[in-house]
């Protein structure tokens, strides 16, 4: 079975994904072809490579801003909901 190389995933490729369906989309691709990269080298190269670790540490690095982007995402429309119905039960703050 014949591999080529792909040049390693540099710090511009591994950003905060925007807001926008479109980009999440981009985003998963970027996992994906990170994952496929970090595979290919580990196979390569075996598990115990500088080439290989690195390949998934940048996978781990993208599901990081994956994770993160959601719990910031959810957090902001929260909040946005809340100033924009404050008379909705859920924004309703209550002394204990």
């Amino acid at each position: 079975m014949a591999y080529t190389t792909i040049a390693p995933t540099t710090a511009s490729v591994i950003s905060t994904p925007r807001q926008t369906p479109s980009s999440e989309s981009t985003f998963a691709t970027q996992l994906k072809a990170a994952l496929e990269h970090a595979r290919r080298l580990t196979e390569m190269h075996g598990p115990q490579s500088i080439d290989a670790a690195l390949a998934w540490e940048a996978v781990e690095e993208l599901e990081t801003a994956k994770a993160g982007h959601r719990k910031t995402s959810l957090t902001t429309t929260f909040v946005r909901y809340c100033a924009e119905h404050p008379d909705a039960p859920e924004a309703r703050i209550y002394d204990v």
